[in-house]
């Protein structure tokens, strides 16, 4: 029996684990849990511009002993550059990493660390391998389902086109993974029937998503105060964001306060919270001044409504054991959360939980010890 001393596992991640960003968040806390399990290497997709966050991720103390593996971006600047992207039978983010020199690069790295464990993250994983094909043992870990994240919500005519194009591709490599993988894990429970069907399978597992319980203290919550933590970088963010705004917060006790935190484009979401009552933007906070917020807020909110998967926002907020109301479409944890698709509804959940105390959080240990549970019989069991 393989144990923990000599396990060797190998993750192949679609984007930096930058905990800035929800997925960023997720994938760190993957890694965390890794590294409790065994040595770990990362082959990670690394853009120019990413390199203090590259450097950043090499001093983070809760990743040190990880043997890095940066798979480099080829990148066509100009007009010749967006077409080949088109033209591509790809994503245009796996066209971008999928190059001989990294498919060298990680086969090199397969020999020399040679992997009891090889876990994939995602479709857009599958550019770090020659013709897209993991070794038939791999785990793969879906984090959504691919196909309905590609939105051609946006302003630019340019990104509606790519949008229309990208579609098809992303759904075939979704299924190409899909098919691929000797196991697949799904973060969430209502994903398992579209994944099954696209992949042609019927053993998808359940895999609940890691967050360490990461508890603040809850003993100055100040009454009436409501957060949102988002990402605008993300268009079905921006359309959540401007839906809940519009047809929900009106509606909210009048003596709630908003805070609006999370990364910006084009100060787009700056400009967004300037325009609501009761509301103010606090930027992209970092994991301590996200503490903070969380620590003094009465109820969190998560009002997506588009995409798939699981709302690391959620989880953000009841690892902290803090109340958080959602819309019905993106509640993957049940009952347990408090949740509705129906504006009015929604707005009368927040304003029952402006008291703290009004209602009990979520039992976080529980469902975090069953996750790491998932993951062990995921990962190892035979």
């Amino acid at each position: 029996m393989t144990t923990s001393t000599d396990r060797r596992l190998l993750c192949v991640l679609p984007h930096l684990p930058d905990r800035s960003s929800g997925g960023g968040l997720l994938l760190h806390e993957i890694l965390v849990f890794l590294a409790t399990r065994g040595r770990v290497a990362a082959a990670v997709p690394a853009y120019p511009e990413e390199g203090p966050a590259c450097a950043a991720l090499r001093q983070d103390p809760e990743l040190a002993g990880i043997d890095w593996l940066p798979l480099e971006a080829r990148r066509r600047p100009g007009l010749g550059g967006r077409i080949a992207r088109l033209l591509a039978p790809v994503p245009a983010e796996v066209f971008t990493i999928a190059v001989e020199g990294n498919h060298r690069r990680l086969e090199a790295l397969r020999r020399e660390f040679a992997p009891t464990t090889e876990l994939a993250v995602s479709s857009w994983a599958l550019a770090a391998y020659r013709r897209l094909a993991p070794p038939p043992a791999t785990r793969l870990y879906m984090v959504n389902v691919d196909p309905a994240i590609v939105t051609a919500a946006g302003r630019s005519a340019w990104r509606r086109i790519a949008a229309a194009i990208d579609r098809p591709k992303v759904e075939r490599l979704c299924r190409r993974a899909l098919a691929a993988a000797g196991r697949v894990g799904s973060i969430s429970a209502a994903d398992l029937p579209a994944l099954g069907r696209l992949g042609g399978r019927s053993d998808v597992a359940h895999v609940p998503p890691l967050m360490r319980p990461r508890p603040v203290d809850r003993g100055r919550v100040e009454p009436g105060t409501v957060l949102v933590t988002t990402n605008f970088t993300y268009p079905q963010n921006v359309v959540s964001l401007e839906w809940f705004f519009r047809a929900c917060w009106p509606h909210v006790d009048p003596a709630a306060r908003l805070t609006v935190t999370g990364r910006d484009v084009g100060g787009r979401l700056a400009a967004l919270c300037a325009g609501q009552p009761r509301t103010a933007y606090a930027g992209c906070l970092d994991v301590a001044g996200l503490d903070a917020a969380f620590a003094r807020t009465a109820v969190a909110v998560n009002p997506t409504r588009s995409g798939s998967g699981f709302q690391i926002k959620l989880l953000d907020a009841v690892a902290r054991g803090v109340p958080i109301v959602s819309t019905a479409f993106s509640n993957r944890l049940g009952p347990a959360i408090a949740s509705s698709d129906d504006p009015r509804e929604l707005a009368d959940l927040v304003s029952a939980r402006l008291r703290p105390g009004a209602v009990p959080p979520l039992d976080y240990a529980a469902f975090h010890r069953a996750a790491v549970a998932a993951w062990d019989a995921f990962l190892f069991a035979d």
